[in-house]
């Protein structure tokens, strides 16, 4: 069986992690996020999300433990509910990790023109009501190949280059969210969450807030894809911890984002800002603090876009080496030991996706927070239907409640997918949603692709598929 190498430690994982998980979005929608539900109720609808995340995170650190291969999603549901399940989560986890390049990507050029006004150049034209840039498409093209040549180099460079970066963002972030809570005011942050027609607080607004969570979390699932790499003396049960750790850091990092930018400023002057973080630390401390935010938002672009491409890639690595797609996913470089044509696969959507600008990345999140919610719906469940099949399996990271744990994240997995389904229709506003559409298209190809495996999946011995996929003898 084709193996990747085995380099990775524990900071290198919590980093991939944590790193993938906080970027820039928090910088791009609190605005969003503050007139729907306000600095308190985006605290809390952070809070509660990485709660619940962390229940899906639980299931990942159980089975991960017991299935420490490449592919995660993929493993967790051929085991539990074989070939279909896993390919379907599989694929979907495919897309919302693809998404999340040409999103880092266009956020890029947008902080950049923040940090050095026109930079972008002339307009080339404009895409659902957002201009494109010559030079901001040059560099979100120019920052997607580097992430592409990253990669090639080999998963060890790569986890090296998230480490700095990811400790650096934690370090700049610590700098102004103390002078935040320092010289900053309570009475900025005043209604805490939004007064509703009714009188009192604007409760579907959080609930709005909520529904996104699953994307601004995904990520922790990065962790599990790249077990496999683990370097030896570093023990699954240490890994299904960090997958944990890094979702509940994540969680306070936003929710002290939200408050933090409260008291930074009145929330109300910065909502319809362009990057209302960075707006409202002009505001309370001038200049140089904006410039601080947007540089710690530059390094979680980086951090996440490299993240999404370690994890959309092994994805893709293991779905063809279990020939589910075309086993020419399997292609590794000889020295490097990086699955060159996953990677290859992925620069070609993130290469499409830069053209799309500033209108795209609303879309692009909307169909990676549904892609999501389905692939954490098949791998919580398959923590309730493995303690089924197989009770007596060494789990050496056991989760303490697990058949409740896994109904209980796989239930609110479900409840989220179905929002997020429901807010595409209610956005499109009577036409088809173009999110559906995305979908669509992606479910051809991937269909396109487990045809073109079909031969190879012919010549498998019995129970070859199992041993690759799950790394049972």
């Amino acid at each position: 069986m084709t193996e990747l190498k085995k380099t990775l430690g524990g900071v290198q994982f919590f980093s991939l992690g944590f790193g993938t998980i906080v970027g820039v979005g928090w910088i791009v929608y609190m605005g969003l996020w503050f007139s729907q539900a306000g600095p308190v109720g985006t605290m809390i609808a952070f809070l509660l999300g990485g709660l619940f995340v962390s229940l899906i995170g639980l299931c990942y650190a159980e089975l991960g433990s017991m299935y420490p291969v490449a592919g995660a999603e993929a493993a967790y549901g051929y085991r539990a509910f074989g070939q279909a399940a896993s390919f379907a989560a599989g694929w979907a986890m495919v897309l919302m990790m693809t998404a999340v390049v040409p999103y880092v990507s266009i956020s890029l050029a947008w902080i950049l023109d923040a940090l050095v006004p026109g930079i972008g150049g002339p307009v080339l034209y404009t895409w659902r009501g957002q201009s494109i840039q010559a030079l901001g498409l040059a560099i979100t093209l120019g920052w997607t190949i580097w992430l592409g040549f990253l990669n090639y180099r080999g998963i060890q460079g790569a986890a090296k280059f998230q480490d700095w970066l990811t400790y650096g963002k934690i370090a700049i972030s610590l700098v102004f969210f103390g002078l935040a809570f320092v010289g900053g005011s309570a009475a900025n942050v005043s209604p805490g969450i939004p007064v509703a027609p009714t009188g009192g607080p604007a409760w579907g607004g959080l609930l709005a807030v909520l529904g996104v969570t699953p994307w601004f979390f995904g990520g922790f699932n990065g962790i599990p894809q790249a077990f496999e790499e683990r370097a030896e003396g570093t023990s699954s049960r240490t890994l299904g911890l960090i997958v944990v750790a890094s979702v509940l850091a994540a969680s306070v990092y936003y929710g002290v984002s939200a408050l933090a930018t409260g008291f930074a400023a009145p929330w109300q002057d910065v909502v319809k800002a362009d990057l209302p973080v960075a707006a409202a630390f002009r505001i309370g401390f001038g200049e140089w603090v904006a410039r601080l935010v947007l540089l710690a938002g530059i390094f979680g672009i980086v951090t996440v876009g490299n993240g999404a491409m370690i994890a959309a890639t092994r994805l893709l690595f293991a779905l063809g080496r279990a020939r589910m797609i075309t086993p020419a996913f399997t292609r590794l470089h000889p020295s490097s030991g990086a699955p060159v044509a996953a990677i290859n696969f992925v620069l070609v959507f993130g290469i499409a996706g830069a053209f799309l600008g500033k209108g795209g990345i609303a879309p692009i999140v909307n169909v990676g927070s549904a892609a999501a919610c389905l692939a954490y719906f098949v791998s919580s469940l398959a923590v309730w239907r493995l303690r089924t099949l197989e009770p007596d399996r060494p789990r050496p990271y056991r989760i303490p409640l697990g058949v409740a744990v896994s109904l209980l994240a796989a239930g609110g997995s479900l409840f989220l997918l179905w929002s997020a389904l429901r807010q595409h229709w209610i956005d499109a506003a009577g036409s088809f949603p173009l999110e559906w559409v995305v979908i669509l298209v992606w479910t051809a190809i991937g269909y396109g692709l487990w045809l073109r495996a079909a031969p190879a999946r012919a010549l498998m011995a019995p129970g070859e598929q199992r041993k690759i996929v799950v790394g049972d003898v």
